[in-house]
């Protein structure tokens, strides 16, 4: 019992077309990880800097675009 070449050929192509969509998808993901750990360090770097600052510096804080 043999699987007609057509079939397979079209098996392949569904498998080759899930690979590659999957790949879309973890490049995506990986896009996504880069900028939530360029966040992440902007976050920590405002924190220390204003933790260093004294208690009765006024300090003001952004309210976004206007």
């Amino acid at each position: 019992m043999s699987i007609p070449n057509n079939a397979l050929q079209k098996l392949v192509q569904e498998i080759e077309t899930q690979a590659i969509n999957a790949q879309r998808e973890i490049n995506v993901v990986k896009t996504s990880i880069v900028s939530k750990q360029r966040d992440i360090r902007m976050l920590e770097l405002t924190s220390t800097e204003v933790k260093q600052l004294s208690n009765d510096t006024k300090v003001y804080e952004g309210v976004g675009k206007m």
